[in-house]
């Protein structure tokens, strides 16, 4: 068995976070774990965040985040999330955050954020079907452009938008499980047999169709990613008050990690914390 770190929390804030840091800051944390039972972590998991400041315009907070758990066993489900994951990004950043540094002041033309995101999980699939026909990933990711944060997002992962006192669900957990409570034809102790069957993920069936989605991020709000080794051992309610009383959310993601192992820790952990500002501002 695995020892789990302690928690690391802070008791109170003295200082509340200024309007400045509320409007500009991204601040961001990360943590993966194999959990206490498996000896294989097949996660993988991507932050990236800049800031641009220019022709006299506020900073502009800019931020990509990926969860993906890969599927396969022994090496093929860590090969399959790795790769998915590196491609997706470097699709992105072509597409997005290098004409975001042009030496053409905007001259250059840019797709759609969302059919950037959709194309960028069809390469992935394309290429995962390709290379590893056996394996396959869930992927949960989020562009973060200032206020706006777009979201794709096929299989198991989640993404949750929080602020303090409140964590809300954004994704549909591409499961049989999930489709049947939807339905109305399955109780929850059902269901829970079925809850690791996907009928959506990246490398499985001939075309692949994320979910896309747009949600403002707004100052004194966070974003959270994270697989199903977290979501399925730690509740909404103790999700967001391990958040809100971690001293920064680095320590927010080990935090979360710690609960997880704490419940069990059967699967891999992984999970991203974005934050508009911080420490979460009081309603």
């Amino acid at each position: 068995m695995r020892n789990t770190p302690a928690f690391e929390t802070a008791a109170s804030v003295e200082t509340p976070p200024s309007p400045e840091n509320l409007s500009y800051d991204l601040q961001v944390g990360l943590a993966s774990d194999p959990g206490r039972i498996r000896d294989r972590n097949e996660d993988t998991s991507l932050a990236m965040q800049f800031m641009l400041a220019q022709h006299g315009q506020p900073p502009l907070p800019v931020g990509l985040f990926i969860i993906a758990d890969g599927m396969g066993g022994h090496a093929e489900g860590q090969q399959a999330s790795s790769l998915a994951a590196r491609l997706t990004a470097r699709h992105i950043m072509n597409q997005v955050h290098l004409p975001m540094l042009s030496d053409q002041d905007g001259a250059v033309a840019r797709a759609p954020i969302n059919e950037v995101l959709e194309s960028s999980m069809e390469l992935a699939h394309e290429a995962l079907v390709r290379r590893l026909p056996t394996a396959g990933t869930t992927m949960t990711m989020a562009l973060a452009l200032g206020d706006g944060l777009y979201i794709a997002h096929v299989g198991d992962s989640r993404a949750y938008l929080g602020e303090r006192g409140r964590l809300r669900l954004l994704t549909r957990d591409h499961s049989m499980a999930a489709r049947l409570q939807e339905m109305g034809q399955t109780t929850s102790d059902e269901a829970a047999l079925q809850r690791n069957i996907l009928y959506k993920a990246l490398g499985q069936g001939s075309r692949v169709d994320p979910d896309i989605l747009y949600h403002d991020l707004d100052p004194g709000q966070y974003l959270l990613l994270c697989c199903d080794g977290l979501w399925d051992k730690v509740n909404d309610a103790d999700m967001s008050a391990i958040v809100e009383t971690s001293l920064t959310p680095g320590i927010a993601c080990r935090n979360l990690v710690t609960r997880a192992n704490e419940n069990g820790g059967e699967d891999n952990i992984s999970v991203i914390l974005a934050a508009r500002g911080w420490p979460l501002p009081a309603h």
